[in-house]
């Protein structure tokens, strides 16, 4: 298990230890019950404690309490999806797995509410972690501009090719200019670099969150063997996991 080395700046910036974050090494396996319990005791949390998205590649952006702990660690979740999580309850641990996809963690240290975002390129090209903060905004009266946000290891665009369908998809809700810049064209026909990263940074920033308050990690998962990496494996159940909790 690894630390996000931004939780230092977390705790600088609120002068206490509000939130805790980090992932996970890659070469986990399948994360089961057995799993987040082991992950809590590491932790000296109660599994009962933690929620885990329901992951679908959503832009929907869910507000959780009390009542949903454990979901999809001890009990099943629901029939809502959800790729992103809110919270200003204290001891609620959101989680979010990824092989590739970026996880983002949110942090406002005025209000007290932390967040964590799952953010593949369906989720990016619908500006789910700009929605997100958004969110916090509308439900927890937060101001953007006291939003700390860190991106974990993702695919970065040195290795992230996609086709020319995905490139539409973005410019549903991105500019042309914008697309210019996230898309690099390949020499192949209809291929294309992606960066993830930018695209979730450009989402968060135009929605008042200072890019100086923006922090990317700079693992490429496709890039080592540290963390887990669909592209470079093919394994579905090989994933790592972010989490943050409010103190």
């Amino acid at each position: 298990m690894m630390k996000i080395d931004l939780l230092r700046r977390f705790e600088e910036i609120c002068n206490t230890e509000a939130a805790i974050s980090g992932y996970t090494s890659g070469l986990c396996g399948e994360w089961t019950k057995e799993r987040f319990e082991c992950l809590a005791n590491q932790l000296n949390i109660e599994s009962s404690k933690m929620i885990m998205a329901n992951q679908h590649h959503t832009d929907k952006v869910s507000v959780v309490g009390v009542k949903d702990a454990g979901y999809g660690i001890i009990r099943p979740h629901d029939d809502n999806y959800s790729d992103a999580m809110i919270t200003d309850q204290t001891g609620l641990m959101l989680c979010v797995h990824t092989a590739d996809c970026v996880p983002v963690v949110l942090l406002d240290p005025v209000k007290r509410v932390v967040g964590i975002v799952h953010s593949g390129w369906v989720g990016s090209s619908k500006r789910i972690a700009g929605k997100t903060v958004r969110k916090m905004v509308e439900e927890y009266k937060s101001k953007p501009e006291d939003i700390i946000c860190a991106m974990g290891p993702y695919n970065h665009s040195c290795c992230y090719e996609v086709g020319e369908d995905v490139f539409e998809r973005f410019r549903e809700s991105f500019s042309d200019r914008e697309c210019e810049m996230l898309f690099k064209k390949k020499s192949d026909k209809d291929k294309y670099m992606l960066d993830l990263g930018s695209a979730v940074s450009l989402s968060l920033h135009q929605e008042g969150v200072k890019l100086e308050n923006i922090y990317d990690e700079g693992c490429c998962t496709y890039h080592t063997t540290t963390f887990s990496s669909w592209r470079r494996t093919g394994e579905r159940k090989k994933q790592m996991l972010t989490y943050i909790m409010l103190q």
